[in-house]
């Protein structure tokens, strides 16, 4: 199952939603159009299937779990830009905005097994971090939204257009800790960020 949704994505993400067929897929994978068909209903049901598998990685389950509730959300976000800001990310994502006025059903299915399943992990992890005090009336959801366009924003817009961009891992790091600074209080006065000379 694997070969064949890691095949779907390649297909997908190459030729286009619209213009792959279950032939393509089935030919990308090395298995007949029945077979695919016996596992698979329609080319939309593949397609959530294959969104389905990236959850693994939208949960960020590589991130490491030692450390302070801020450590946490600071490697968590990390492990999301790991994943995010890959090229076949990046692919997927074109995919979609390309597809969406023939296919309105793809963007939704990304934002509501992606994105909100990204969205929710950092609200949990949120929980448990000591927010500076002008957002303690602010909902979680919201920090965790602005968090993830604070990290991404800049970077993801640039690779979606861009295809020259390079991403300057450094400066993603220093981005996630200037917005990690700018919602969560320090677990320690050592973990202040150092102000520029």
């Amino acid at each position: 199952m694997t070969q064949l949704l890691a095949a779907a994505k390649d297909t997908f993400t190459r030729k286009g939603f619209a213009a792959t067929t279950m032939d393509d897929i089935a030919g990308a994978a090395g298995m007949s159009k029945k077979t695919l068909y016996k596992l698979f209903e329609s080319k939309i049901e593949l397609f959530r299937a294959m969104l389905l598998r990236s959850l693994p990685d939208t949960n960020f389950a590589d991130a490491p779990w030692e450390g302070s509730p801020t450590s946490r959300l600071r490697n968590t976000l990390r492990e999301a830009a790991n994943v995010a800001l890959t090229p076949g990310e990046i692919a997927l994502q074109r995919l979609i905005i390309g597809e969406r006025q023939a296919s309105p059903a793809l963007g939704r299915m990304f934002a509501e097994i992606i994105i909100d399943t990204a969205t929710e992990r950092v609200v949990d992890l949120l929980k448990a971090v000591r927010l500076h005090p002008r957002f303690q009336a602010v909902p979680l959801r919201l920090i965790a939204e602005m968090l993830f366009g604070m990290v991404f924003g800049h970077d993801y817009f640039r690779l979606l257009t861009d295809t020259g961009f390079r991403l300057n891992r450094r400066v993603l790091d220093r981005r996630i800790d200037l917005a990690i600074a700018t919602f969560c209080a320090p677990d320690d006065p050592a973990d202040e960020l150092p102000r520029p000379g």
